[in-house]
């Protein structure tokens, strides 16, 4: 389904928030069979939408074009649409519904490992593989398995997502903001919480999938908004939730969590 498919399809779906879910819905089943944008075709991903409340309103759009005075207008600076998990900047390109940044798999010109768009109508699309890590092909038992980096997955979803809304904020998008996140092809993989936590367990599940959530307004704390989606994930894994919040406290706090 295209993405202008998908759109026309959630539009009658209820509220706001409803809309949202199926708007994020109807589009994870074509990125998860190799339909997303820029080639991606990974077995496994994090796939998130953030989408303003006035999307289906008559006539929304946001300024895209060349006039538009903004860092992701320029392909050589995509620098305000991190794709979650890149250490740096994809590579910026203008697609028919928007403009894009993505990055290609280690070792692979021809493969997309992730990407992050941003549609004319103020919908950002987030894919990415990155925070798996593939099994070697000679190893045994759990080195044969992906690895999901938890901590990692933790500060880049949280720092991407609030550098989304700062996106939408600068653009004058509506709020508030609805934040969908699906997680697929997980079944078997090693959710890692790193060295200072408990030993990596095996996710349960092949799609953990919808977690939506609604934000205020563009200020609102994205770590305390995703709190929900982010526990729901680790107790896919069995952990009873994230291992890094202490007595209510984030302790994965650091100069990451301001990008």
């Amino acid at each position: 389904m295209s993405y202008r498919d998908a759109v026309m399809a959630a539009k009658y779906s209820g509220g706001s928030n409803e809309q949202a879910t199926a708007l994020h819905e109807e589009r994870l089943d074509p990125v998860a069979t190799g339909d997303g944008y820029f080639g991606f075709d990974e077995p496994r991903a994090v796939v998130v939408h953030v989408v303003p409340d006035g999307v289906y309103d008559d006539g929304y759009a946001l300024d895209l074009g060349a006039s538009a005075v903004v860092p992701e207008a320029d392909p050589s600076r995509p620098t305000q649409l991190p794709v979650l998990g890149a250490r740096d900047p994809g590579q910026g390109t203008w697609t028919a519904d928007g403009f894009g940044a993505a990055v290609a798999a280690d070792g692979s010109a021809d493969r997309c490992a992730g990407y992050a768009h941003l549609f004319s109508n103020g919908v950002v699309e987030s894919v990415s593989a990155l925070p798996f890590d593939d099994p070697d092909g000679d190893g045994e038992g759990d080195e044969r398995r992906a690895r999901l980096d938890g901590r990692a997955l933790e500060l880049d979803l949280t720092a991407c997502v609030r550098r989304y809304l700062r996106l939408l904020a600068y653009h004058q998008a509506t709020a508030p903001v609805h934040v969908a996140i699906s997680v697929f092809g997980t079944a078997g993989c090693r959710l890692d919480p790193g060295q200072a936590g408990p030993s990596p367990q095996s996710i349960r599940e092949d799609l953990l999938a919808p977690f939506p959530v609604t934000l205020a307004n563009f200020d609102a704390n994205v770590r305390s908004a995703l709190a929900d989606p982010i526990d729901a994930l680790w107790r896919s894994a069995g952990y009873p939730g994230s291992p890094f919040v202490d007595d209510g406290e984030w302790t994965l706090r650091s100069a990451h969590d301001e990008r």
